[in-house]
């Protein structure tokens, strides 16, 4: 998948999201460019993986190459740590996630290519509790 969002303050303004199979870098700017203003912002956030390597070297390189162009800072987080944000203290199970319910913290297990798992328990804060 290919996605994308922008925020202003902690509103989100658009956001878009592709299933792909291949063409991550043939689609990803021009997804950039069709949302307000081209896209343009303050700071850029952009996931490090894991994911798919060429997927996450797109991102890297778009995030890079754009913060460079708007003179934005680009700030990198964990794709695990990006899901376990989500997850609320209610107990919601999002695609791609494993929650544990031995209170208050999370399991977040993701399927990657070639038969690999990607797993991490985060705590109730949300930090890492252990290694991925």
């Amino acid at each position: 998948a290919c996605s994308l969002a922008l925020f202003e303050g902690e509103g989100l303004v658009a956001h878009r999201h592709e299933i792909l199979g291949r063409g991550h870098a043939e689609h990803l700017v021009p997804m950039i460019a069709n949302l307000p203003d081209k896209g343009r912002a303050d700071e850029i956030r952009v996931s490090l993986g894991p994911g798919s390597f060429t997927g996450v070297r797109i991102g890297l390189a778009a995030a890079r190459a754009l913060g460079l162009a708007w003179g934005a800072p680009v700030l990198g987080y964990p794709t695990l740590a990006l899901v376990a944000a989500q997850c609320s203290e209610t107990g919601a199970v999002l695609p791609g996630s494993l929650e544990v319910r031995d209170p208050p913290d999370i399991l977040i297990c993701m399927a990657g290519g070639h038969g690999e798992w990607f797993v991490q328990p985060f705590d109730a804060a949300r930090d890492p509790a252990g290694p991925l």
